[in-house]
């Protein structure tokens, strides 16, 4: 009985985890990659694996950079925003 308790909590975990991947693909492909903007908000949408150092221009600021994950970013507002890009693997 342990045995099958165990074998279903761990599909349970599995199908979870595996949802959760999907999810974050879905919301990937729902944007362009890189820098794109919505409704006057500036995002930088990594769809590759593994995080990202992206640099991020800062007007009338500094620029910056960020290490960013899968998935899409609020960077800013395009106003003060005007572009992002990819420099290396973090």
């Amino acid at each position: 009985m342990r045995l099958l308790s165990a074998a279903l909590v761990l599909s349970a975990s599995t199908l979870a985890l595996a949802g959760t991947a999907h999810a974050t693909e879905r919301a990937a492909a729902k944007f362009p990659c890189g820098y794109h903007v919505v409704d006057g908000s500036a995002f930088y949408n990594h769809c590759g694996s593994g995080n990202v150092l992206i640099h991020i221009d800062k007007w009338p600021f500094s620029d910056e950079e960020q290490c960013v994950s899968p998935g899409n970013t609020i960077i800013g507002r395009q106003t003060f925003t005007p572009f992002a890009y990819y420099l290396r693997p973090c």
